[in-house]
């Protein structure tokens, strides 16, 4: 069975506080997702599991104002009904749930685990525009939705002309008919045909052409293969010296898993590419691969460079091949045996202006 794109996931380390002055990196936490997506939400923010028996789960979740500054929130589900913050927020840079693990930039929320997937979402939709709540507006699936076949990843066919809106890492909403209430993202849009995307994971009822959805702008918290339980934006609290300062270099660590449970992706390679928009004068991210699978390694805070069990950094965007054999393996998923760690570098020079935007770290390699 090929390597799909759904199978290979980026998840956090052990140590991703989002401050100065703590440990960094670590083994792989499999609660723990990284948004290389932007999300600015441009007011409030809601949330809801696609389980009507989340009514005690809590999220907790933090983001920038129009100032600047940032604002936190938390808030308890109530299962299948959308719940509506009260802050308003230029962009979301992390949020985690009930039983999130520690070392985190948000503390867990306490409440019971959630046992449906969640979504936090942007109050204004992607698609239809309108409230999320109070717009009773809709799309409608076209027939033709699939489920996971083993040469593709599961599929969902959007209205028709709604293909040339959406792009990866937004969130389906399914709200009624066939298959409602199941929250996926999107994680490719071209390659399947005429408004087909490529989403997360296999439906849990196959969508039809009854099926109506909203495409909506946040995080996603999925429940398999196991519960994520925290999302984060990296570097997302860095910031560079005043004009007449230093430069300043920041240093955090992801893992790119392979989850497909019996093929192995051979002659990996990793890269991150199309920042967009283009980074500020004088600003670069690279990465370097850790040296061996599963590494555990630290540094002492998110501005010391890794000193051993890491390869030299490369300027991005430029594929870095895995360390030999090259390959990440498949296994049971999460497949926390086959983690390639990443270590990511950004350098801000003093002056830096304040960046919005969003990068891909993009993995590719041969399968059969």
């Amino acid at each position: 069975m090929s390597v799909l794109p759904s199978d290979i996931v980026v998840y956090g380390s052990a140590n991703m506080p989002e401050t100065d002055g703590a440990t960094i990196g670590g083994a792989v936490d499999l609660t723990r997702r990284v948004a290389f997506y932007d999300v600015t939400p441009a007011g409030s923010v809601d949330v809801i599991s696609s389980s009507s028996g989340d009514t005690a789960t809590k999220i907790v979740y933090s983001g920038r104002d129009a100032t600047g500054a940032l604002q936190s929130q938390t808030l308890t589900l109530n299962g299948q009904s959308w719940v509506t913050g009260s802050l308003s927020l230029e962009r979301l840079l992390y949020a985690a749930l009930s039983g999130a693990s520690a070392n985190g930039p948000l503390a867990n929320p306490a409440g019971t685990p959630a046992v449906g997937d969640v979504a936090l979402a942007a109050h204004s939709c992607v698609l239809p525009s309108g409230a999320l709540t109070t717009d009773a507006t809709v799309r409608t699936a076209q027939a033709g939705s699939a489920n996971h076949s083993g040469t593709t990843p599961a599929l969902f066919k959007l209205q028709s002309g709604d293909g040339a809106t959406v792009v990866a890492g937004q969130i389906i909403w399914t709200k009624s008919g066939t298959g409602a209430n199941q929250l996926r993202q999107i994680i490719a849009t071209a390659g399947y045909g005429s408004d087909v995307v490529a989403v997360s994971r296999d439906w849990g009822t196959v969508p039809d052409s009854t099926t109506t959805y909203k495409i909506l702008q946040g995080m996603l918290f999925e429940i398999l293969p196991n519960p994520v339980t925290a999302v984060i934006r990296m570097f997302s609290t860095s910031a560079a010296d005043m004009p007449a300062g230093a430069q300043r270099t920041y240093y955090e660590k992801v893992f790119v898993v392979n989850n497909n449970t019996a093929t192995a992706l051979t002659g990996a390679q990793i890269e991150v590419a199309n920042e967009t928009p283009a980074l500020p004068s004088g600003a670069l991210v690279d990465l370097a691969l850790t040296t061996g699978l599963n590494d555990t390694g630290t540094v002492a805070n998110r501005q010391t460079v890794p000193a051993s069990g890491v390869g030299g950094f490369i300027t991005q965007p430029a594929f870095v091949s895995v360390p030999a054999p090259g390959n990440l393996p498949s296994g049971a998923a999460p497949n926390a045996a086959g983690a390639q760690g990443v270590w990511l570098r950004l350098t801000l020079p003093a002056g830096t202006a304040a960046y919005k935007g969003s990068a891909d770290l993009r993995t590719q390699g041969m399968t059969t």
